[in-house]
């Protein structure tokens, strides 16, 4: 039913890999444990980007997102006084939460699983330059239409905000001792 080449079973792997990480994030009492669990897997889905051949995306999601917004997180929860004494109060339990939403996922997942003649297509050739680093370069700070500076600023105006909000909960923490 399902082909089991070599690539293919290391996607199922990376994949349950991140389903898995995904579960714990959600379910962990711990918020520092939490937090680890989610630089898995926005590890494991940078190692997605490298198997479909998009370096520079698996750079960015590892740099921003666990290089960047995740360690600012952690810091903050090491700055608080009370790390691990007491989980947030939910009235819905936590664990039928994340039963919900994983089971949702893996039906979203095995929908786009089933094969569908109508997305079999050739795939259009691209420029030999077209991921060389100059053009990479050029492209990321570029103004016109094709680039992307503006995705750029709006990265490090998420990292400065995510700074400013880990220092401001860990500044609350310490007035509450």
């Amino acid at each position: 039913m399902f082909p089991l080449e070599t690539v293919d079973i290391f996607f199922y792997i990376v994949s349950t890999i991140i389903i898995v990480t995904a579960i714990l994030t959600v379910t962990a009492k711990n918020v520092l444990q939490s937090a680890i669990f989610l630089i898995f897997s926005f590890i494991g889905t940078a190692v997605f980007y490298l198997m479909l051949h998009a370096e520079f995306n698996a750079i960015a999601q590892v740099m921003i997102y666990a290089g960047g917004v995740v360690i600012f997180v952690v810091f903050t929860i090491l700055l608080t006084s009370r790390l691990g004494e007491t989980s947030l109060p939910i009235k819905i339990p936590r664990s039928f939460i994340a039963a919900v939403i994983s089971l949702s996922l893996v039906f979203v997942m095995w929908r786009f699983l089933l094969p569908d003649a109508s997305l079999i297509r050739t795939l259009p050739g691209a420029n030999s330059d077209f991921a060389s680093l100059e053009s990479i370069a050029i492209r990321l700070l570029g103004i016109d239409a094709n680039g992307f500076v503006i995705a750029f600023e709006l990265i490090s105006v998420l990292l400065l905000v995510t700074l400013i909000c880990s220092i401001t909960i860990a500044r609350k923490s310490k007035e509450n001792k």
